[in-house]
């Protein structure tokens, strides 16, 4: 064993000669590993049941990514270990001054602190880096990593979402009596803040250690280990803008769908486009989003509007069918007709259409033409009441008469009917006019049918409408109630993230 030391304290001032060492260093190299004969192996104690305290830090220069799939964290930094060993102290001014020696960290003791919760096999350090040693035997290392540390995602409330990942140091072989770590209390981010991540913001980073009973074959043992919490915000404006709007605003179209009118023909179409964006919309979120047992927020918002736009094409569907009904397959009760078209229309703030009076007398089709007869004695009647004089009817044309003010209105129907009564004693003369009269009145019993065919399918329009604008403002009280008591359930939606 005193052989190899020798070797190895020959090695190493051969090297520090070559590369141009100081003839102090050299003696102090060989005085610190040769003559004291150092091990390596052992604990830089003096008693043997004391704790080699090391002193422990992290400092991160890099969050290189926290993955929602694989529910990794990588991490760029580098550990602060800091310990005293006794046996590497010396008297600097018996050495020309030398109070520092920087050597290769293999050749002194040094404490096996892995990280235990890695994810790709990388314990320790990707690179071990010399070791400072001082004079009053102070050892100070400082190895760079890169580390993927686990890291238990939780995306219920994205994209407003803050993870917690851990790291957590221990010692692999030494228990808490003989080796014991005193850590800081939190992370050191001052190179961090000179290259910040472009996703996720370092929120919150405490140290703390923690102390445990392990079962070993040889009995119970106290453990310590040095557990990192880094809780992680991630910059929500990349999704807010790209996707939380976009599905925002498809939501309240399915509103808008009750506003286009039912004669365009392009309201289910428009809402079947609407249902396939919201089905792209979701593909999308489960590739960015683990699988998870609890149901995100964004995928709550989605089969909300989902399940909205499909009840719109429903109901779209049923009022296009109401649009289109006639008097010919269906009657209209008599609920719908004061539900639809006397009630929700003053409610909803929408006039009913103003129909055209029709005429008082209606002329009905007969086998004889009695329509004239009734005129006639209709006139008559009202003639002996008032006491007017038939007016002459020469060359078969209408005279022109004035009345009074004050009587102009009843004078001017008994005229009226005065006139029609000579007009039907005259027309009388001619041949053919029984059948010209069956014909008249054919014509007008058919307006009249058209005219009541019109009228029910304008109610049935009509009635649709007001479904419409019933629906409209369901679905918008319903949206929009649903979507904020959704989106506005997130605890860190108004949580401003650190200043840099």
């Amino acid at each position: 064993m005193v052989s190899f030391f020798a070797l190895l304290t020959i090695g190493i001032c051969y090297r520090i000669s070559a590369a141009g060492g100081s003839e102090s260093q050299d003696n102090l190299i060989k005085e610190l590993f040769l003559n004291r004969n150092y091990d390596a192996l052992s604990r830089p104690i003096t008693n043997e049941n004391d704790p080699v305290i090391i002193h422990f830090a992290v400092t991160l220069n890099i969050l290189v990514f926290v993955s929602d799939q694989d529910q990794v964290m990588k991490t760029n930094g580098y550990l602060d270990l800091n310990w005293s060993d006794p046996r590497l102290a010396w008297e600097p001014t018996k050495y020309g001054g030398v109070d520092v020696l920087r050597l290769p960290v293999d050749k002194i003791w040094q404490p096996d602190i892995a990280l235990t919760n890695t994810v790709d096999g990388q314990f320790w350090p990707n690179y071990k880096s010399n070791a400072v040693i001082y004079s009053d035997g102070t050892v100070l290392w400082v190895p760079p990593f890169i580390y993927k540390s686990g890291c238990d995602t939780n995306p219920f409330y994205f994209p407003f979402d803050h993870q917690l990942c851990n790291m957590v140091f221990r010692s692999v072989t030494y228990n808490s009596l003989e080796v014991d770590l005193d850590s800081k209390d939190k992370m050191d981010l001052k190179d961090y803040n000179v290259q910040p991540s472009g996703t996720w913001e370092v929120a919150k980073v405490p140290l703390f250690r923690t102390y445990r009973a392990e079962q070993r074959s040889y009995g119970r043992v106290p453990i310590v280990s040095v557990q990192l919490d880094m809780t992680v915000a991630r910059k929500s404006k990349f999704y807010v803008t790209t996707f939380l709007l976009p599905c925002v605003c498809i939501a309240f179209l399915t509103v808008f769908v009750f506003y286009l009118p039912t004669a365009s023909g392009e309201k289910l179409c428009l809402s079947i486009s609407i249902l396939f964006s919201i089905v792209i919309f979701l593909l999308i979120l489960i590739d960015i989003l683990p699988p998870s047992d609890s149901l995100p927020l964004m995928t709550k918002f989605l089969l909300f509007t989902f399940v909205c736009n499909l009840l719109s094409a429903f109901l779209t569907t049923i009022s296009v069918r109401w649009n289109f009904r006639t008097n010919q397959t269906y009657i209209m009760p008599r609920w719908i007709k004061a539900l639809f078209l006397v009630k929700l229309p003053k409610y909803l703030k929408l006039s009913v259409p103003t129909r055209l009076e029709k005429r008082a007398d209606v002329v009905k089709l007969q086998k004889k033409p009695t329509c004239s007869n009734n005129l006639v004695q209709r006139s008559r009647s009202e003639r002996k009441q008032t006491g007017l004089k038939p007016a002459a009817v020469p060359n078969g044309h209408l005279n022109q008469f004035y009345l009074p003010s004050v009587y102009e209105e009843e004078r001017r129907k008994h005229r009226i009917l005065d006139e029609i009564d000579h007009i039907t004693q005259y027309l009388r003369q001619f041949p053919g006019y029984d059948s010209a009269l069956n014909g008249v009145a054919y014509i007008a019993h058919c307006m009249e049918e058209q005219d009541e065919e019109e009228d029910v399918s304008n109610d049935w329009k009509f009635i649709a409408l007001v479904i419409d604008r019933l629906l409209l403002w369901i679905f918008f009280l319903g949206n929009a109630i649903g979507s904020l008591s959704i989106l506005l359930n997130s605890p860190h939606l108004f949580t401003a993230l650190p200043e840099k």
